[in-house]
Order: structure tokens, then sequence, then C-alpha cells
């Protein structure tokens, strides 16, 4: 079934990515992992570019919808347990930030994977600044004012491969003080 090797592939190249970079992982080692032939790969995927937009729809697609769930369930009178969630999200859960970075490190400038990153940052900036309004009003307020902060943060420990329960840590203490 074609859909399910695609889906295969694009996991397992997710997976890759985020360990080893776009240009630091080999097509091969994306087959092999996937059990599949390298001929096979590219019958799904005819170009390592074709493959890395592939990962990144998926990548940008999965981290916007976790904001939207985030934004919703965001409640004033828990605050910290919605920005730990936030950090979470973004960070402790499969590593979504983490194949953003490596995403993001491949864009070529004026490429399209550039302005599919440009595209994802706007929303989820927009996405974290809805939840942020909130929030209880002190914790708001600083959230609007780090908002252009925020996920360079949390892509900065993402990159770091930072602990999650540190990541928790060091977020809540920007935002919280």
């Amino acid at each position: 079934m074609k859909d399910a090797a695609a889906e295969r592939i694009i996991a397992n190249a997710s997976a890759l990515f985020s360990e080893r970079g776009v240009f630091g992982t080999s097509l091969g080692e994306v087959a092999k992992l996937t059990g599949i032939s390298k001929g096979t790969l590219y019958y799904y995927y005819p170009t390592r570019q074709s493959l890395t937009e592939a990962v990144a729809e998926r990548c940008f697609a999965g981290i916007s919808e976790g904001l939207v769930s985030w934004v919703e369930s965001v409640a004033a009178d828990r605050t910290e347990e919605a920005l730990g969630a936030l950090c979470d999200l973004l960070i402790s859960d499969g590593g979504k930030l983490r194949l953003f970075v490596a995403l993001n490190a491949a864009a070529e400038p004026d490429s399209e994977l550039e302005n599919a990153v440009d595209r994802a940052m706007n929303e989820w900036n927009v996405l974290i600044e809805v939840g942020s309004m909130r929030l209880r009003p002190d914790a708001a307020a600083k959230m609007k004012r780090l908002n252009a902060a925020v996920l360079p943060f949390l892509c900065g420990l993402a990159a770091l491969n930072a602990d999650g329960d540190y990541s928790r840590e060091a977020f809540l203490a920007l935002i919280l003080g």
C-alpha cells in the first residue's frame, strides 16, 4: 500500500533528521531504517528535497495542531500548568521542535522550505500569543513582551537536546520569574 509506505518513510526520515540533521542523514539510511530499497524510496520521494518538504509539511502541521489544542486548554487559573504544557508539547513530546530546528537549518535562502518555515513560525507566534492572552494577567503581559523570544528560546533548548524537566524549569523561570 503506497500511503502506508510513504508514512513509514516520513516517520523514519523525521526521526533521522531530528537526530542527525537533514544533510547528516543519507537517503540510504532512511531506506534501510524503513526496510525498503533505495529505489523504492526514490519511487515515493524522487529527491531529497521532496522528502524534506514532505517531512516539513507533516512536522509543521503537527506542531500547529498541538498549539491549537494548547490554546483551547489554557486557563488563567492554571497558568503554570499551561506554560509547562506548552513547553512539553514543543520539546518533550517527541521532540517536535528539534525536528523543526533541523529543517530550519536545511532551508536554503528563498527556497520553498524557507518560505514554509517562515509561514509556520508566524502561525505559531500568533497561536502562542492567542493562548497567552488566556493566562493570568501578569504572565500574559510578560508573554506579550517576550513573544518574539519564546519560540527561539524553546528552539534553543530543543537544539541542545535539553532534558524535558530542565527545559520546563528554564521556560517557567523565563516567563514567571
